[in-house]
């Protein structure tokens, strides 16, 4: 009778260290990944030629309950700043899950760029990574404790990745950023979000915008903001209101978009937008002269836009970019800007 082959003590032993090197190994990873800051959203400012940045993490080890913890810190270079953040929170800090970066004006106007650069570079932050302009401090609207619990770091990045197509403000992302930074006249646009109370409730604000080339820059209405919307984003969803012998209607939109063509002094902005009237028109009021209504409310919200970005000498609009595709030069004149001016067409469907 043949006794059972016993396995060879050589490879039993390399698969005993086989095993051991992967439990060990997803024993670190755990270990490395419990040791890190995961970071939900950022701010930084520029404070007297000194950064302010801070962090918002969410504590996992309550039970039933989210807790969101702000830290901040300064100082001149953004390596040491991060290393102290890291020291601060007790572990090392991680972007790369980072929803939402809040910037301040000065950051955005004086900079030159330098912090997106190290961030940008050293791969820190995800290409996906939100970008908004803070009105006051990024640092208040990050910590802010909203009246939902959340804090107002998280709650914005939500809240920005849910409104991509719709009438107002135009959500961004780092990758958006440097590409528009990049196009001739080097503006770019942001959500500009603000604090804002009414009697007990706390709540951000993210219904204007924020105009820079780095230099200059304008905050957009929320009228103008619209403008901004209609005219470099294909739209899917959003409200237009409007008023009309003294009673208000809304439409919804179905689609819209945009066509620019530029020549030496006139910019022509084609809007096409198709619209639902099922949300409100008022009684007695009919819908040619809704239309006609809503087609003056767009072309003002585009002029304001152009203009309040004019003034300031932004090309919101990439009037050169578009000069530049169509082989024409004349966008290198220095007044090119300041002598152009919109001429404005809006057609509308409604569905």
């Amino acid at each position: 009778m043949k006794k059972p082959k016993i396995v060879n003590k050589k490879w039993l032993v390399i698969v005993i260290i086989i095993v051991f090197l992967v439990v060990f190994s997803l024993l670190e990873e755990q270990k490395n990944v419990s040791a890190r800051s995961i970071v939900l959203a950022m701010s930084i400012d520029l404070i007297d030629d000194e950064y302010e940045v801070g962090i918002q993490l969410l504590r996992t080890d309550l039970k039933d309950k989210q807790e969101f913890i702000t830290y901040s810190t300064t100082g001149a270079h953004l390596t040491e700043i991060l290393e102290k953040l890291s020291h601060d929170s007790g572990g090392s800090v991680s972007l790369c899950h980072t929803m939402v970066l809040i910037l301040g004006q000065d950051l955005l106007t004086k900079d030159q760029d330098r912090a997106m650069r190290f961030f940008i570079e050293n791969e820190e932050l995800c290409n996906n990574t939100m970008i908004v302009a803070s009105k006051d401090s990024p640092m208040e609207a990050l910590s802010v404790k909203l009246s939902n619990g959340q804090g107002g770091g998280y709650y914005l990045g939500g809240m920005l990745r849910n409104i991509v197509t719709d009438l107002g403000v135009i959500p961004i992302t780092i990758k958006d950023y440097i590409k528009n930074r990049y196009r001739i006249g080097n503006c770019v646009y942001l959500p500009c979000v603000s604090v804002e109370k009414t009697g007990e409730t706390t709540f951000l604000s993210v219904k204007e915008s924020f105009i820079t080339d780095g230099y200059n820059y304008s905050i957009l209405s929320e009228s103008a903001t619209k403008g901004l919307s209609l005219t470099l984003n294909k739209l899917k969803s959003g409200e237009l209101s409007y008023n009309l012998d003294n009673k208000m209607g809304q439409v919804d939109i179905v689609k819209s978009s945009a066509d620019i063509k530029v020549e030496k002094d006139t910019a022509n902005i084609k809007i096409k937008a198709k619209l639902n009237d099922r949300a409100y028109v008022p009684e007695n009021i009919d819908e040619e002269r809704s239309v006609e209504e809503l087609q003056k409310n767009i072309k003002a919200y585009v002029e304001e836009c152009f203009t309040a970005c004019q003034e300031k000498g932004l090309d919101i609009f990439y009037l050169g970019q578009h000069a530049y595709a169509q082989g024409k030069d004349f966008y290198q004149q220095n007044d090119f800007l300041e002598n152009m001016k919109l001429k404005i067409e809006v057609n509308i469907t409604m569905k």
